[in-house]
């Protein structure tokens, strides 16, 4: 097996929507930006390739989600009450959905960072639109939203890792298909890059100034989902990418998380 050697200040481990949104904001402030992507070209962008693309942010009114949608059309806002989605009701459904279980600390930065994130997006080229097509119900002439997704990006999950990736380019970032991360370096008790098998053959060692791990869950690794969700779990169908095999967490753990 063939050995090399890369560097650079970041490496974002993972391709989908949280992975690529890391490495353009450090590509954004100048830094060189590395991202390991286990699949390869086509099947590129884990879980976020077959989202719909759906988006929960807090906004109070038409004003707001129109910096985000600004091509809504007379015809749009007539036909529809976008009504709102306030911070209280974001933090009651995730306090609901996650049965109490998140941290408050870290629910609390999600929800008041959603709009300006999603603002954000848009800036690096993702497009958005209302979500007739899932979230929306008619209700006396009007179509409502319901469970806070009034937006969704152009194109569904597909159309928003294309966005991505597009724009991931344009700043300079490098991406490595067929690149499974498997191990952290650590020099001097701190993490100092990773290695990488890359394409079956070639193992690369990446240092780094910081290490990014957004690879997703282990939906695809039988072994690990019988080991924390129970027996008859590896016989589980997996909808989804079939790459998400739980390195980035058992790297983590590896070193202690």
């Amino acid at each position: 097996m063939d050995n090399l050697s890369l560097s650079a200040d970041v490496v974002v481990v993972g391709a989908g929507n949280a992975a690529l949104c890391a490495a353009i904001s450090a590509a954004e402030v100048g830094g060189d930006v590395i991202v390991l992507e286990a699949a390869s070209y086509d099947e590129r962008g884990g879980n976020s390739r077959f989202t719909a693309g759906a988006m929960r942010i807090v906004y109070n009114g038409i004003e707001e989600l129109r910096e985000i949608i600004p091509d809504l059309s007379d015809a749009d806002l007539a036909k529809t009450d976008f009504g709102k989605y306030t911070f209280d009701d974001y933090f009651d459904d995730m306090v609901r959905t996650t049965k109490s279980r998140a941290d408050p600390d870290l629910i609390e930065l999600l929800i008041k960072n959603s709009f300006e994130t999603v603002k954000w997006m848009r800036n690096q080229g993702v497009r958005f639109q209302p979500s007739y097509g899932r979230q929306a119900f008619e209700v006396e002439g009007k179509f409502k939203f319901w469970g806070g997704l009034a937006i969704e990006t152009w194109g569904g999950g597909a159309g928003l890792v294309e966005s991505l990736f597009e724009r991931a380019e344009e700043l300079g970032v490098r991406i490595f298909y067929e690149a499974r991360a498997t191990e952290l370096s650590i020099n001097n008790g701190r993490i100092a890059g990773l290695f990488v098998n890359f394409k079956g053959n070639t193992v690369i060692d990446v240092g780094a100034s910081s290490v990014v791990l957004a690879s997703g869950g282990f939906e695809a690794n039988a072994e690990m989902r019988a080991r924390y969700l129970g027996p008859g779990w590896d016989l589980a169908k997996v909808r989804g990418t079939r790459h998400n095999m739980g390195e980035g967490i058992s790297m983590a753990l590896a070193i202690g998380a």
